[in-house]
């Protein structure tokens, strides 16, 4: 093996383990259910389970009695099924769909760099573009969630590598049949995971086809009989499917219920439709912070230095993207002829996908959907520009300067990662019962009046809790004290802590050491401050209690409503309501 090549496994290796430590530090902070729609997802995991196939018609979302509204390909989930059935694991099919997750992630930073290095040539170029995928937080996060976007972005990889390797070939040679069957096997995957998929493989093929069109046909006409049996195969393999899912459940993409949008038109019939310069703005704006933090159901802590740094980056790469539509026809045009293409083939996806979601807004009034993962099949496209016109430069400082800019990315990820695990705590105590979730408070905590959260002891020994608390943006002086209660009122212990050690919208770590208490028996948790005003004072985040409306009640349709700690309840003042304050429990 030459040393060039020699380097290049040691850089695939690298963004690998790289990606794999953020990988598992996601997983193991959030438990199932937090990321964009895992319940949903993890719900067809179970019907696949149980009778080998997505139930849509009347599959319910995971830890839900309300019908499943996702309306995407079974591909993912009869993966994530099997493979938990022939494992034995179907007590942990969550985990082993993250896992699943995980491996697909790797392979399409392992396809990235591959297609970078034939590309450029440049060991400096495949790292800093395939390095992009792991600056941005929802790639590396969305591969540690039970979720299809990463087998989607998989096949979106597949046909971008095969399109490259067989629009980048000497003339004089013929296609490769294993480029052809990336495009094939590219196509089937990204088809029959998402709807997004298929169009952005449309987008893909159509825009190479129109700017390339000469070069195509001399393809075209170079193609083998058995290229093109594999060709037809594979197309016959998604029209089947599809075929088959319309005639059985009336349309091409089934969900047992409703998508979000219909609930939202049902809850808000008279929401107001945004002018289109306001949805436009909307939209831009959602796809932009989505794509610099990670975010799901619950709050994930971050560095405002981590999100100045990808914002950079993301500038960056519009200014690169320029650059490839600017020289493409240049004298040395080859160099990006294809890349262009690809470019042009997300501004088309992008268009098209804008007006979509326009349209079922001025139908519903719904305003959601505007959010990057979407487009995350064009990510191995962005790092192709990033690897081209980094080759194509000749000034060392503009190299150095995208580097160091592409490292301190990767540096500061780590923080939302590992955040969390990186406390001493997380690993001391088994196990971790976590409510993060919030929205809400009930005002000072002043003397007189009291937070109470009732819970229930997973153990026999608690070794401490954490409470989010807000300081309101301000430092605050004196004793805050919490109380462990039995379920006969009685005091079991009592931890006092110092305001002015406290940060706002953070956990504040009270140490109980390990005190005995019996498992399975209800205790409660009680909030005070006796030298509290208004002026000094802080306040226990929570998350209210959630109602389903009249429409929706007793029924399987809407977005439904639950406990997000069933086995406790929130008190203020000593009047009970409902919902719960959000702590972490160490036992």
């Amino acid at each position: 093996m030459t040393k060039q090549k020699l380097s290049i496994v040691f850089i695939v290796v690298f963004l690998s383990l790289f990606y794999l430590i953020l990988g598992i530090g996601y997983s193991q902070s959030y438990n199932p259910g937090f990321f964009p729609d895992e319940f949903a997802h993890m719900g067809y995991v179970v019907d696949v389970m149980k009778n080998h196939f997505p139930d849509y018609n009347n599959g319910l979302i995971y830890s839900s009695n309300k019908l499943n509204y996702l309306n995407h390909p079974a591909l993912y989930y009869i993966i994530v099924g099997e493979l938990a059935s022939l494992l034995h694991l179907q007590d942990a099919f969550a985990s082993v769909g993250r896992y699943v997750n995980m491996v697909i992630s790797l392979i399409i930073i392992v396809m990235t760099c591959r297609m970078l290095y034939q590309s450029t040539q440049s060991r400096l170029a495949t790292f800093v573009g395939g390095a992009f995928l792991l600056v941005i937080p929802m790639f590396v996060l969305l591969g540690s969630a039970v979720s299809n976007d990463q087998i989607n972005v998989l096949g979106c990889t597949f046909v971008i590598y095969g399109l490259l390797g067989l629009m980048e070939r000497h003339k004089d040679d013929r296609p490769l049949t294993s480029y052809i069957l990336f495009i094939c096997a590219g196509g089937i995957i990204a088809s029959l995971s998402k709807a997004t998929g298929s169009l952005a493989i449309v987008c893909l093929l159509a825009s190479v086809a129109l700017f390339n069109f000469s070069s195509l046909v001399k393809i075209i006409k170079e193609i083998s009989l058995k290229q093109w049996l594999i060709i037809a195969a594979s197309i016959f393999v998604v029209v089947i499917y599809f075929v088959c899912i319309h005639l059985i459940y009336g349309g091409f993409y089934p969900a047992p219920q409703g998508t979000p949008a219909a609930w939202f038109f049902i809850e808000h019939p008279d929401a107001k439709r945004l002018a289109f310069s306001e949805f436009l703005n909307n939209f831009l704006n959602g796809n932009l912070v989505t794509l610099t933090i990670p975010y799901g159901h619950v709050y994930i802590f971050d560095s405002e230095t981590r999100i100045f740094i990808v914002k950079a980056i993301l500038i960056m790469l519009g200014v690169m993207a320029g650059c490839v539509l600017v020289n493409k026809n240049a004298k040395n045009n080859y160099l990006f002829n294809v890349t262009f293409s690809f470019v042009v083939a997300f501004f088309i996806f992008f268009v098209i996908y804008f007006f979509t979601i326009r349209d079922m807004h001025l139908k519903t009034g719904y305003t959601g959907a505007m959010q990057a993962r979407y487009f995350f099949g064009f990510l191995p496209v962005c790092s192709l520009v990033i690897a081209k016109v980094l080759s194509w430069l000749n000034s060392k400082v503009m190299k150095g300067l995208v580097s160091a800019m592409i490292i301190a990315g990767l540096i500061a990820s780590l923080y939302p990662a590992l955040v969390k695990l990186s406390e001493l705590r997380m690993w001391q105590s088994t196990p971790i019962i976590e409510q993060p979730l919030f929205n809400t408070s009930y005002g000072y905590l002043t003397k007189g009046r009291s937070f109470e959260q009732t819970i229930l002891a997973e153990s026999n020994a608690l070794k401490g809790v954490e409470l989010m608390l807000a300081t309101f943006a301000r430092q605050n002086h004196g004793p805050l004290t919490l109380e462990l209660i039995d379920h006969s009122g009685n005091i079991v212990t009592t931890k006092v802590i110092m305001m002015e050690k406290l940060a706002d919208n953070t956990y504040a770590w009270f140490d109980f050491n390990r005190i005995n208490i019996i498992k399975n028996q209800k205790y409660t948790l009680r909030l005070t401050c006796n030298e509290c005003t208004t002026d000094n004072a802080v306040t226990w985040w929570a998350i209210k209690k959630e109602f389903e409306l009249p429409i929706f009640l007793f029924t399987k349709f809407g977005p439904g409503a639950g406990d997000r700690y069933p086995e406790g309840e929130a008190r203020v003042d000593g009047v009970k309501v409902g919902g719960a304050y959000s702590f972490r429990l160490y036992f």
